[in-house]
């Protein structure tokens, strides 16, 4: 027959106290701020402080007409994915954004049709870029320290075709032999 004892340390256990469950509704619908701006899409009401803060889905437009698109969280736009902001001067940015700052790769698209690709950390642009401007050409870059540098690629070479047709090819010149030879 063995012995066995157990060693039951009464101050080492304690007794835990069931945590409330905080009731949460979850749900869809257009809010109006004081101010003009308008919400519409999903949200959450934590029922204890009934505060009903943007969360899910949803779009946010300003007074003077901005429109922030994209999943939100907390009342945070972003939440670690791609969003859509639209300006009223026509330019929009899309790409990830976080912590209200423009975040990760994205795509800045100007009024003129220019288009700006590359990597943004706090709405700086980092690294390599791509500038499209309104007439196709191309512009690679680089950007560092809030600065950025362009240099354009060959647009002449571009836009040639790239085969070319030799039969269609005549000459219309007649050089100074062939014009000494008639009779």
């Amino acid at each position: 027959m063995t012995d066995i004892t157990t060693d039951v340390d009464s101050e080492d256990t304690e007794v835990k106290k069931p945590m409330k469950e905080i009731q949460v509704v979850q749900d869809k619908s257009v809010f109006v701020h004081n101010t003009g701006d308008v919400y519409d899409g999903s949200f959450e009401l934590k029922k204890k402080d009934k505060i009903a803060r943007m969360h899910g889905p949803g779009t946010y437009i300003t007074a003077v007409g901005d429109i922030y698109t994209g999943i939100w969280e907390a009342d945070k736009l972003g939440a670690n994915e791609v969003v859509s902001i639209n300006f009223i001067d026509g330019s929009r940015f899309e790409g990830s954004f976080r912590d209200w700052s423009y975040s990760g790769p994205g795509r800045y698209y100007y009024a003129d049709g220019s288009v700006l690709k590359g990597e943004f950390a706090e709405n700086t642009l980092v690294g390599q870029l791509e500038l499209s401007d309104p007439n196709g050409h191309v512009w690679l870059g680089k950007a560092q320290q809030g600065f950025a540098w362009f240099e354009a690629r060959n647009h002449y070479f571009d836009m040639l075709p790239t085969t070319c047709d030799r039969e269609k090819v005549k000459r219309h010149h007649k050089g100074p032999q062939e014009e000494n030879l008639s009779p």
